[in-house]
C-alpha cells in the first residue's frame, strides 16, 4: 500500500510504425508538490502527460490514483480529481469568459445541469484566483493569450480536482505573465494541491517548482531538486552543449544562460591563441 496520490507504474507506450517509444517510466506525486517535467522536443513528455491524465492507456505498466487503476474510473469522476490542461489551445467558439470557467463544473453537475449558487459561486472563486473577474463578460476569442491561458486555467481549477497537470501552459506568454503564471501554480501547490506542469523553460522550472524531472528518449533520466538536476545536466554532454550554469544573484537559484554559437566558437579561438 502506498500514500502516493498519483503514481506511474513501469508505464511503457510506442506510436504504431515508429520506432520512439515510453519505456518503463515511474514516479509519484503527491499534495503540496510542485514539479516540473523538461526534455528536447520528441522526448515524449506530453505523451506521458496525456497518460498520467488518462486521456491515453499505456501499452503496459499502470497509472494509479492512490490505490485504484486510472484506466478503470468513470470519467467523470476522474475529472473531479485530475485537472488536465494541454498545449495550444485556439478556441473558435464564442463564450464568454464566465461561460468557459463553467464549464469546468460539467464534471460535478452534468453537461445538461443547471448550475448551483455553490457552483457560481466556485466559478467566481475561480476567476478571482486567475485575475480575470474584471473581463468576466468578454468573449474568449476576444482575449489576449495570457488572458485567455488564465481563462482555461480557470475552467480546470472550477473541477476541483486534486491533480493539475499544465502542458507548457506558458507557451507564448512574455515573461512577466509566464512569471506570474508560474507564481500562480506554485499557489495552488501550497494549498495541497499536486502540480505537474511541461516547460521548456529552464529557468522557471528552477526558481518555482521543487522537483524537476528530466526526460529523454523516453524515459526520465534525472529526477530531483533544480540544483540536482542541473548539475546532472552538465555532464550530459550533447543536452548541456552552449549553455551557461550559474547561480541567480538574488537567490542563488541554479539558472541557465545559452551561449551564442559566435561566443562559443571566439572562445575556443582564443584559447588556441593562448595555447
Amino acid at each position: 500500500m502506498t500514500d502516493d496520490l498519483l503514481r506511474l507504474e513501469d508505464v511503457s507506450y510506442s506510436y504504431p510504425q515508429s520506432s520512439w517509444k515510453l519505456d518503463r517510466v515511474q514516479f509519484s506525486m503527491n499534495k503540496g508538490e510542485f514539479l516540473a517535467l523538461i526534455g528536447s522536443n520528441g522526448s515524449g513528455k506530453s505523451t506521458l502527460l496525456k497518460i498520467a491524465a488518462g486521456i491515453t492507456a499505456p501499452a503496459s505498466g499502470a497509472v494509479r490514483l492512490r490505490s485504484a487503476n486510472l484506466q478503470k474510473i468513470a470519467r467523470k469522476s476522474l475529472a473531479q480529481s485530475i485537472g488536465y490542461l494541454p498545449q495550444n489551445i485556439s478556441p473558435t467558439f464564442d463564450f464568454s469568459v464566465e461561460d468557459v470557467v463553467a464549464m469546468g463544473r460539467f464534471c460535478r453537475s452534468g453537461y445538461f445541469g443547471a448550475l448551483t449558487s455553490k457552483d457560481r459561486e466556485i466559478v467566481d472563486q475561480c476567476m478571482e484566483a486567475t485575475e480575470i473577474r474584471a473581463f468576466r463578460g468578454r468573449k474568449i476569442n476576444q482575449l489576449s493569450g495570457g488572458e485567455r491561458q488564465r481563462v482555461l486555467l480557470a475552467s480546470v481549477l472550477a473541477q476541483q480536482p486534486e491533480i493539475l497537470l499544465l502542458d507548457e501552459p506558458t507557451t507564448g506568454l512574455d515573461i512577466h505573465h509566464q512569471a506570474s503564471f508560474f507564481s500562480l501554480l506554485e499557489s495552488f501547490a501550497r494549498q495541497q494541491m499536486a502540480v505537474l506542469v511541461i516547460t521548456h523553460d529552464l529557468n522557471l522550472a528552477s526558481q518555482f517548482c521543487g522537483r524537476v524531472m528530466l526526460m529523454d528518449r523516453g524515459r526520465i533520466q534525472v529526477s530531483g531538486t533544480a540544483n540536482e538536476v542541473f548539475a546532472r545536466i552538465q555532464e550530459m554532454g550533447e543536452f548541456a552543449e552552449n549553455l551557461s550554469f550559474f547561480e541567480h544573484p538574488m537567490n542563488q537559484k541554479p539558472s541557465i544562460l545559452p551561449c551564442h554559437w559566435r561566443d562559443v566558437g571566439d572562445a575556443g579561438d582564443a584559447g588556441r591563441r593562448q595555447a
